[in-house]
Order: C-alpha cells, then structure tokens, then sequence
C-alpha cells in the first residue's frame, strides 16, 4: 500500500466566489447531498466503510485548469459521535500543489476520516496537512470487501470527475474553519468546530432538512 498513489487530499480545490467570500453552509448543504447521492447511486462508495468512518469531508472541486498551484477551495466536515452524526462544519482548504494531467471542469470529492484523531485535526483552525504527514489512498469501491490495513488507513479518497483523467501532485496545503459560515448557520457568533462536531451545537430546527438528507445518505 506504501507505493500507491498518494492522492493526498490536495484535490479538494475549488476556485473561491467572484466577491472571494467563503461559500454558505446553505450553499454547501444541498451541494454536498448532491455529491453523496451520486455517489451511492453509482456504487463509487464503499458503504462498509461509511458505517466504520469517525467523519467525513464532503467538496465540489469546479472550474480549474491544468497545473493549478496555490489555489483554494470549500467544503464541509462532519463527525460520528454518540448522536450520530453532527452538523456540518464549513471549512475552507487554501495553498497547496495541484497538478492535473487532463484538466475538467466538475470534480466531487467524499473523503472518509477513519480516526478520530484525524477527525479532530480537521476541526482545528489551521493544520497543515503534508505529504509526509497525511496517508490518504483511494477507497475500495461499491461492495468491495474491506480488510484490516483498510481501516487502519487515516484516509479514504473517492472523486467523482466527468471525462478527466486526473493525475494529482501534492504539495502541501492548509485547511481553515469558515468561521463566519458557521456562526450564521448557527445563529451563534461563538460557535466552534468543536462544539459542532461534539453536537454541543445543534443544527437549528429551521435548517435541519437539508442536514438529514446528509445522514439519510449516509446509512
């Protein structure tokens, strides 16, 4: 496993807005159901895997070019706790390394978090994730059965790309919390990724729709 290609997570790139502002939690919600559902449909998905992951990364990766570098992009973080699954954290992905053998314009990326260590990591403001520090490898998908090095893995990387090869150069890059995002989705100016991710900070019931349809998908 040591010599497979190390996606390692540089492909969560997605150009930011025109006015540069972060997306929604609104935005990203139905978004990113859209992106479950695709996958699960087309069998991309190891669902064993799903049930076993202590969090989940959700992005839309659109409009790049080839050889983009430094770029940025959105997405959401969830966690598995003794509810269930939390709300979702909009976080945002900035620097990095991304070099694309045939270019495309609409990318989805689910990556699982096995650990909840690694989940943990996400929720924090400013990690770095490198390719020394990071052990991200593509999943087994649809029904494939899963093995014991499966789910010691940190990582696993399912992309869904519409006629593009993708071949991936990983540099290194930063993931942030979208703390505005989070407060106005939540009502709360305070509210931390901790919080959300722990459940202590509940999705409000206005709001709650577009979430279930999130772990509906996810059972």
């Amino acid at each position: 496993m040591k010599n497979m290609l190390r996606i390692l997570l540089a492909t969560l790139i997605a150009l930011p807005a025109a006015n540069g502002r972060a997306e929604s939690l609104e935005k990203l919600i139905p978004d990113c159901a859209e992106i479950l559902g695709k996958m699960k449909r087309e069998d991309i998905l190891n669902m064993e895997l799903v049930k076993e992951a202590k969090g989940i990364v959700i992005l839309n990766v659109t409009g790049f070019s080839i050889g983009i570098g430094g770029s940025g992009g959105d997405g959401i973080l969830m966690a598995k706790t003794e509810k269930g699954w939390s709300g979702p954290v909009a976080i945002t992905t900035d620097g990095g390394t991304l070099g694309i053998d045939v270019g495309g314009t609409d990318n989805d990326i689910v990556i699982l978090l096995m650990k909840e260590g690694v989940v943990s990591k996400w929720g924090t403001d400013g990690q770095h994730f490198s390719s020394a520090s990071a052990g991200a490898v593509m999943g087994p998908k649809g029904g494939a059965a899963v093995d014991a090095s499966m789910r010691d893995r940190d990582f696993h990387v399912y992309i869904w790309n519409k006629g593009a090869k993708l071949g991936v150069n990983f540099g290194g890059f930063d993931v942030n919390i979208n703390e505005e995002a989070n407060a106005d989705f939540y009502g709360k100016p305070m509210v931390s990724a901790k919080d959300i991710l722990n459940s202590v900070a509940e999705v409000p019931a206005s709001k709650k729709d577009g979430v279930v349809r999130i772990t509906d998908l996810l059972k």
